[in-house]
């Protein structure tokens, strides 16, 4: 092995370690962030607390660019990391947007309101993974946190994409929730979203409901399938020591019908 593998093989083995370091600490940022996302698009805040989620959502993009870039330059093969993270590359070059201050243009476009959609993709997407990981092992746990949390950040996403297409004004949180509950639970609903990101999410819910909605029928079968797979053996088993029986008696029989027996 050459010396420049040998560095590639520590650097992988350093970034590896640090990745395992800081797993818990990032799911917990990434659930926090989720909740930060939820409360500012779905509610009008006073200008302190917004100033203060404001400074919490910088604190937490930071500690995420910064874990980012340490991985990315310890990764041996940084093309092959990017591939494998490109939806983390996105949600750190975000931030990016209001530091070199070219938010100030994108308010006067609907470019805007795309760089919102994508900060609710990436936000949703680091949130989800994050507790699929924390309830490894509770399967109807896991996908009741999973299936609450797309539902607060879709209500959510829909209430602020939405308030200004609708007819009669904001769209009211308590609708939100309800459509986003009839899309998941693929009953439907008569909302019609009027934005292109309204849309896009919607979409994205329709697509979710159906992916829980497979995942319980999934569950259900198997349930009912494993009680008769169940009751299967148990009637083979009985079969088989009854006919292990009859094979007993039969041998005891022919034992004692032998000459001189």
């Amino acid at each position: 092995m050459t010396d420049m593998e040998t560095a590639h093989d520590e650097r992988e083995e350093l970034r590896v370690r640090i990745a395992g370091w800081m797993d818990g600490p990032l799911d917990l940022l990434a659930i926090v962030l989720l909740c930060v996302l939820v409360a500012e698009f779905a509610t009008e805040l006073p200008p302190a607390w917004s100033g203060r989620l404001d400074a919490l959502n910088w604190f937490i993009y930071s500690v995420f660019t910064s874990y980012f870039v340490v991985q990315f330059l310890l990764a041996p093969e940084k093309g092959r990391y990017l591939r494998q993270n490109w939806l983390a590359a996105i949600s750190v070059l975000l931030p990016a947007f209001r530091v070199l201050r070219v938010i100030r243009v994108l308010r006067a476009t609907r470019a805007l309101r795309g760089v919102r959609l994508v900060r609710v993709l990436t936000a949703t997407n680091r949130g989800t993974r994050s507790l699929n990981r924390a309830l490894r092992g509770y399967q109807f746990g896991r996908m009741l946190a999973l299936t609450t949390a797309v539902v607060a950040v879709g209500a959510a996403a829909l209430v602020y994409f939405e308030r200004d297409a609708a007819e009669a004004g904001a769209v009211g949180r308590a609708d939100a929730l309800w459509w986003t509950l009839g899309f998941v639970t693929t009953i439907g609903s008569e909302f019609q979203p009027r934005t292109l990101e309204g849309r896009v999410v919607t979409l994205l819910l329709v697509v979710w409901g159906l992916g829980v909605f497979g995942y319980v029928t999934g569950a259900v079968a198997s349930y009912f399938v494993g009680q008769t797979g169940e009751d299967k053996i148990d009637g083979d088993i009985a079969d088989l020591r009854r006919e292990v029986g009859d094979l007993k008696a039969m041998l005891d029989r022919a034992l004692e019908e032998r000459p001189g027996s």
